[in-house]
Order: structure tokens, then C-alpha cells, then sequence
């Protein structure tokens, strides 16, 4: 079986007859002509917030012994309980847009005297506040927030829109792995539906996972797609009970990332951060000039700043992890 596919029995008699039911009123046909109807109106054309969640929430909907049912492609996940000396990392890039401040000595930069106006404090190293967060983005709508994260450093760097000499901060969290997600990596197969069923389910999963992932062009104001991506991941993809869910990147092949929300540090702990400059981009490969590493200080209540070459950054990024962070 690819690794894209997952084994599931549904189990419930109930729910095998209401998928039969629901997949044998759509062809493949019917199927495009939904999909082409969703894009008519939510995609392609100026509507408003209302129109596309209510255009995404009927999408594939039937009626069944007197009920609305819609298809799914959700289901949780426990994080692993990863042995300490294994950590799950997660990466997160934020682009330096403020002021900072440098001094230098005999021996080059002077860390004890370093400071960046953007991240004073460890909420700056957080996701956005709500009150701050004033549009829709893929998996929140405004003013609510999700912590958007990437599997491998690479993958950030792929994720934001940075450009060779631009400088930038390589925040890095570990896993406590005491959470659940949803996953849209990989697609369920139903061992009580046929093959035929199942291929319906694939495309229509395929097809919701597209819509979602969407990359939205530079040139777009509205705001539409993204309102679209959000519905799309709470009807389709995210389980009630889980609290974060795993997705592909569009930018690279085989690239995952990684979102949260609700209270995010009990998931995930901060381990420190980068100040890097990207050297050289070329497709999916980067090239990574470390400045500088910091870490949080709980009795000065500051972040301290020192060499990546320092005992203090060797033992937190040891030769492992250093390697996987230049990926």
C-alpha cells in the first residue's frame, strides 16, 4: 500500500450504509460538476464571507433517512511519545521588518550587547494575538489565533516569501507530544467500500486538500481564498477533538507543515531562535548563514544572544540537529 493511503475499517454499519449511499448518488461526473459549481461561485468571482461558507458547508451534501450528511476525511491522530533524546522539532520564520541594534568588539560582534525591536519578550516568539489578526488565513478566521509551523527548517524557509540577503529569525519549538492533530497528508481507505467507492472518496478528498493548500496569487486582495481554505479544513479535515492538524506544503514536494491553536504551550515548548541572512535559494534548496543563536533567560527576563559556535548553541543544536536545520 503507497504511504499516501491509510488502512481504516469503519466499523459502524451505520456509516457504511450512509457512505454507499451518499457515494452512489455521485458519478464522477456529478462529482466535477460540483467542484466546478464551488469554484463558479467562491473562486473565480467577487462574493462575499457568507456566500463561500454557505457554498462550502452544502458541497457534496445528501440527504439520508431524513438527515443531512456530508463526506469527511477527518480522523485523530495521538502524537507519539517521542524519547527525549529524539525531539519532535517544529520551525517557524519570521522575516526582520524592525529595528535592530549591533555593536561590535575586537573579536566581532559583541552578543551582550544585541537587541531586535521586533522580539523583546517570549509572546513575540508565540503566534499572532487574536485582536491582532484581522483577515482570514488558511486554518483561522479573524481574530483568532493558530500557530503556524513547518517540519523541517527548510520547509519555513520555502513557506515564507524570503529573498537571498534578506535577514530573518529561525524560531524553534520541541514537541511535548501531549496532543492530538488531523492529518490531509494522507487519504483513509475504507475497507468495507469497494474500490470503485473509494476512488469517488480519493478524488473528492483530492480535490478538498487542492482547494485548501491553495497557493493564492500576489495580486489577490480579497481575502476569498483564504475564507475558503478555513471552512474547507473544518468541514472536511479537522476532527472536534484535536488540536492541530498536519498538511502538506505547495511549495515542495514531500514538505509538511504543521499548525495549533488553543493553548499552544502546552503542546510545544520554545526552544530558542536564529538570526540567520539566506545566502542563496535555488528551487527547494537554501543556503543558511546562522548569525547569531538566542534563548530565553528566566532571571535576567531577557533573550541572551550568543555565537552558534558557542557551548551554549552546541548543546542545544547538537551535530544532528544542526545538519537538519541547513537542510
Amino acid at each position: 500500500m503507497d504511504n499516501n493511503f491509510i488502512r481504516y475499517n469503519l466499523g459502524s454499519k451505520g456509516n457504511i450504509l450512509i457512505w454507499k449511499a451518499l457515494l452512489a448518488n455521485y458519478s464522477l461526473e456529478a462529482i466535477n460538476q460540483q467542484f466546478e459549481n464551488y469554484k463558479t461561485c467562491c473562486i473565480f468571482y467577487k462574493t462575499n464571507f457568507n456566500r463561500i461558507e454557505n457554498n462550502i458547508n452544502s458541497l457534496l451534501k445528501i440527504s439520508y433517512n431524513g438527515h443531512d450528511f456530508s463526506p469527511d476525511f477527518k480522523y485523530s491522530i495521538d502524537a507519539p511519545n517521542i524519547h527525549s533524546n529524539f525531539p519532535n522539532y517544529l520551525f517557524r520564520i519570521r522575516k526582520m521588518t524592525k529595528g535592530s541594534w549591533f555593536e561590535f568588539n575586537s573579536t566581532g560582534l559583541n552578543f551582550d550587547t544585541m537587541e531586535f525591536e521586533e522580539i523583546q519578550c517570549l509572546k513575540d516568539v508565540w503566534e499572532r494575538p487574536a485582536d491582532q489578526v484581522k483577515d482570514y488565513q488558511r486554518l483561522n478566521k479573524p481574530f483568532s489565533s493558530v500557530l503556524y509551523t513547518s517540519l523541517m527548517s527548510s520547509t519555513a524557509v520555502l513557506e515564507t516569501n524570503l529573498e537571498e540577503k534578506d535577514l530573518f529569525f529561525l524560531i524553534v519549538y520541541k514537541s511535548t507530544g501531549n496532543f492530538k492533530y488531523s492529518d490531509c497528508c494522507k487519504f483513509v481507505y475504507f475497507n468495507e467500500l469497494s474500490e470503485e467507492e473509494n476512488m469517488k472518496r480519493y478524488i473528492m478528498f483530492c480535490f478538498l486538500r487542492d482547494e485548501f493548500t491553495r497557493i493564492l496569487p500576489g495580486s489577490y486582495k480579497e481575502g476569498n481564498q483564504y475564507c475558503s481554505s478555513y471552512h474547507i479544513s473544518k468541514q472536511f479535515f479537522i476532527s472536534d477533538d484535536v488540536h492541530g492538524i498536519q498538511y502538506p506544503s505547495t511549495r515542495g514536494l514531500g514538505h509538511r507543515n504543521f499548525a495549533f491553536w488553543g493553548n499552544v504551550r502546552d503542546y510545544l515548548t520554545f526552544v530558542g531562535f536564529r538570526f540567520c541572512m539566506l545566502m542563496k535559494k535555488e528551487g527547494t534548496q537554501s543556503e543558511i548563514n546562522v548569525i547569531a543563536d538566542s534563548f530565553w533567560d528566566n532571571k535576567k527576563n531577557k533573550f541572551i544572544y550568543t555565537s552558534p559556535y558557542s557551548d551554549k548553541s552546541k548543546q542545544v543544536f547538537d551535530d544532528f540537529f544542526r545538519i537538519m536545520m541547513c537542510k
